[in-house]
């Protein structure tokens, strides 16, 4: 027999299309289940992916309400900004004022004699800046100097390899010393110029050369950059002077043309002078807060408004939204709702506990509506009241000198009274009587000192040699050289020297037991009172916060366990005992944020839900390619049946073909012919 080659050819029959006919009717209900289950799996991955999307930006909204600072916004304003401009910080001072601008501060400058050539020596030798108010005459000499003991003297080498105009500069500008030097060409030749980098009177500058030449004043060598009482080789080209401010009638003067401590908080540039006084007000920002809080309940409806699309059923339509019913969402427009709706006991007695005693109320929808009215009175009238409805804060109005600084995760709501039963204070090194060592000489056999302030060691320290007529002048030198040590100044650190009529007090500026001053070397510590190794350290506030031992440190005291944990409190003042009490309040913010975190972050229940799906989606992969191998299985079976039934076909075909030729040979078979031959 022939080979059948082609399915239908024995039999005739479009058994490939049979085949598929059979194949795809076993295939459909199985792969519309899969299908319809894909679509209902991404519709839901797609829905929660928008409320978790929603409910981070709400989330934004919500650390935005979550420090203070967003409530602690100030407005200040100026009637001439032009002249003088304000600006104010958190919890500024607030008032009104008319302040006039009689004068700007300026700062320092002096120049030296035309050189030749920027090339041409100058000399060799140690120049000493030291800082203070300068005074002149009609002719510019130096008459008179004030020391600014609040800044160090500064000693700068020129040695002999290195005393060019160029060199002088570059090593003025290398101390950073806060006076820049730079070469003017006049017209006459090129000259130094120093400036101060900071106005008013008393950073003024004067210069003394100690000159390798022997003569410290004349006109050569190094000791023509020479500008102090004893020789005036410089010219002062501006001099320094304070910016002077007339305040509701009382006239002030401030070194800086930014003046920030005039009021807490506040800061007053001072462009130019006025004619008349401006107006000047610092106020909360009301409308900032208010517009804060806006914006969140903007925020919430919107996020309801998504929730709710999601969640939808339209009667009219039979069409509901992809999580029409699902718990999930309804859990979490539960838990907002329920956060919002809480009452802060801690808050009971500023009379506003809740989101309703601002006014802020929910709407049979569940969207949250404002009353403007209730909420502007809110802010007029307790302004910090309302930040500690909505953020973590300390309000201390029931408290004398003491400042809410931060809190920790573990501090709870609640009202602690504060007792201070000792003050912070300062490391001061007390050296014993020198009454009677005045005049003092300082020679190079005792003007060498190194201390070590606040766990930060001294260079060498020489003081500036020659007769000190009584203690005052020896402070204030001592004082000048250690603050003007650049270890000290990189940290940081400074001290105040004084003499308290019987020896040397030598105090940080750092309160607290990090506070420490220490004699570390000197070469002749009983000229100055002192003994090398003496070492005095300050002491932290001690106290309790909510009748529990808290932690000093510096002038902070912290809550180290029990409700008032991580409170933490500035204590100033000079009074010890009980300071009054705190209200701590932890806001809504933050239980809010940490709800929505549970819900979005990547532990959280929207996270797990959203795997599962993406879990059940992986498994209906397998499940289609399972399908498919079914598929592939089914195919080939039919297509062998169907094979063999058209091979079955085709041989019925060729025996039956057979069969009508052998039966159409045989005699007598079929024709009409011929006849015969019988008679």
């Amino acid at each position: 027999m022939a080979s059948i080659s082609s399915l239908g050819v024995g039999s005739g029959l479009d058994i490939r299309s049979l085949v598929d006919q059979l194949v795809a009717a076993e295939r459909a209900p199985r792969e519309n289940r899969i299908n319809s289950q894909q679509q209902r799996f991404e519709t839901r991955l797609s829905a929660l992916g928008q409320v978790k999307s929603a409910l981070s930006d709400f989330r934004g909204t919500v650390r935005d309400l979550s420090s203070i600072d967003a409530f602690q916004k100030m407005k200040a304003t100026s009637s001439d900004s032009d002249a003088l401009s304000v600006s104010a910080e958190s919890g500024a001072e607030t008032g009104r004022y008319d302040i006039g601008v009689n004068r700007l501060a300026d700062a320092q400058g002096a120049a030296s004699s035309a050189f030749a050539a920027r090339s041409s020596a100058v000399g060799s030798g140690t120049l000493t800046f030291r800082f203070g108010e300068v005074t002149t005459d009609g002719t510019g000499a130096v008459t008179g100097f004030a020391e600014n003991t609040e800044r160090g003297a500064v000693d700068i080498e020129i040695p002999g390899s290195a005393n060019t105009v160029e060199d002088v500069r570059d090593a003025v500008n290398a101390a950073e010393i806060g006076v820049r030097a730079s070469i003017v060409n006049d017209g006459s030749g090129e000259r130094l110029v120093f400036s101060s980098s900071e106005t008013g009177a008393a950073n003024g500058f004067v210069v003394e050369a100690a000159d390798d030449d022997g003569n410290n004043t004349d006109n050569a060598g190094l000791s023509r950059l020479a500008f102090n009482t004893a020789a005036t080789n410089l010219e002062q080209t501006r001099a320094a002077q304070d910016a002077e401010l007339t305040v509701d009638g009382l006239t002030i003067t401030r070194a800086s043309n930014t003046v920030d401590d005039l009021f807490e908080g506040v800061t007053l540039t001072l462009n130019g002078t006025t004619e008349t006084a401006a107006r000047v007000e610092i106020s909360e920002n009301r409308a900032a807060a208010k517009k804060q809080i806006q914006g969140f309940v903007d925020a919430y409806n919107g996020l309801q408004e998504t929730l709710g699309k999601l969640t939808s059923y339209d009667a009219e339509t039979d069409q509901a939204g992809p999580l029409n019913g699902d718990a999930l969402v309804r859990s979490i427009q539960s838990g907002l709702r329920s956060t919002l709706g809480q009452t802060l006991g801690e808050l009971e007695g500023t009379g506003l506990r809740s989101l309703a005693d601002l006014g802020i109320t929910t709407t049979r929808s569940g969207a949250l509506e404002v009353d403007d009215a209730r909420l502007d009175a809110a802010l007029d009238e307790n302004f910090d009241a309302v930040g500690a409805l909505f953020a973590p804060t300390g309000l201390t109005g029931n408290a004398d000198n003491v400042a809410y600084e931060s809190s920790r995760s573990a501090t709870q709501a609640g009202e602690y009274g504060v007792n201070v039963s000792a003050l912070a204070t300062r490391g001061t090194l007390t050296g014993g009587d020198i009454s009677g060592s005045f005049p003092l000489e300082i020679t190079d056999a005792n003007d060498g000192l190194r201390f070590e302030i606040d766990g930060v060691q001294t260079a060498a320290l020489n003081l500036t040699q020659g007769s000190y007529a009584d203690g005052d002048a020896l402070a204030a030198e001592i004082q000048s050289r250690i603050n003007g040590d650049s270890n000290l100044r990189d940290a940081g650190i400074s001290v105040s020297v004084a003499f308290n009529g019987t020896g040397l007090e030598i105090t940080s500026s750092r309160y607290g037991s990090e506070s420490a001053v220490e004699l570390v070397s000197a070469d002749a510590a009983g000229d100055f009172g002192l003994t090398v190794g003496d070492r005095a350290q300050g002491t932290d506030v001690q106290g309790t916060i909510g009748g529990r031992e808290a932690e000093g440190f510096g002038r902070f005291l912290t809550g180290l366990e029990g409700p008032a944990e991580g409170l933490k409190l500035e204590i100033t003042g000079e009074a010890t005992g009980d300071r009054g009490s705190v209200i701590f309040s932890t806001g809504l913010m933050g239980e809010l944020d940490r709800q929505i975190s549970s819900f979005i972050d990547s532990d959280g229940t929207l996270s797990s839900s959203t795997e599962s799906l993406n879990n059940r989606l992986e498994g209906l992969a397998d499940d289609r390619q399972r399908l498919e191998d079914r598929m592939d299985r089914i195919e080939r079976r039919y297509t062998e049946q169907f094979s063999a039934m058209d091979a079955l076909v085709a041989e019925l075909n060729q025996t039956s073909t057979f069969l009508s030729q052998q039966l159409s040979g045989l005699p007598g078979a079929g024709g009409s012919g011929g006849g015969g031959g019988l008679g």
